[in-house]
């Protein structure tokens, strides 16, 4: 992750090398965005602040992997109906 700050303009830049981000990351990113947890805070709001965060996650996750499988289903069916079946399999391998 690399954070580039240009005046009143902040921002962060993700790469990955030879793939996109999987849905894990993904939601690590949304997470940053939905909440911050400070280090400051109270212990105990902290604890239950650190757990929710963590059943977000894991919701966000699940439905990620569900959107991702949903997407590779809408493109091997594009696949069939342009006569590429033979490239399905691989499609939905992934």
């Amino acid at each position: 992750m690399e954070q580039l700050n240009l005046g009143d303009l902040n921002f962060e830049v993700h790469t990955t090398s030879h793939r996109g981000h999987t849905p894990e990351e993904i939601a690590e990113f949304a997470l940053d965005k939905i909440m911050y947890v400070s280090k400051d805070a109270n212990p105990l709001i902290k604890e239950q602040a650190e757990a929710f965060k963590g059943h977000i996650r894991h919701v966000l996750v699940h439905h990620l992997k569900i959107a991702v499988k949903s997407d590779r289903t809408t493109l091997a069916n594009k696949l069939r109906e342009a006569g590429h079946s033979e490239l399905i399999k691989s499609i939905l391998d992934l």
